[in-house]
């Protein structure tokens, strides 16, 4: 069976917001890209994986600073998301980090 490697790119806001959702067993998250696209100040950056009745299932990072211009990697290897189950994202000033998820559905 073929692999179908995926994206998914969103701008992030201070408040806690759903990034990424799985919706298969098999789901797994090959790279949470951040990018800090401030020019002039530090971004702190938190990631969340949440169940569908949207309770913590941990963090993948917490006010990780990100410095001006420049980006961060959250994994440092792959990570299974269960269906159901959700990545949320915040940072410390609206609009100014952006995130790419890579992800594979087999």
């Amino acid at each position: 069976m073929a692999d179908f490697f995926n994206k998914a790119v969103k701008n992030v806001d201070s408040s806690e917001v759903e990034a990424f959702s799985s919706t298969s067993d098999s789901t797994i998250i090959l790279s949470i890209l951040c990018a800090n696209t401030d020019g002039a100040s530090t971004q702190d950056v938190t990631v969340q994986r949440k169940d569908a009745s949207l309770t913590d299932k941990g963090y993948l990072a917490f006010t990780v600073p990100i410095p001006a211009d420049s980006n961060f990697d959250v994994l440092g290897n792959k990570y299974i998301l269960p269906s159901g189950d959700s990545l949320f994202i915040s940072c410390s000033s609206s609009g100014t980090v952006d995130a790419s998820f890579s992800y594979v559905v087999v």
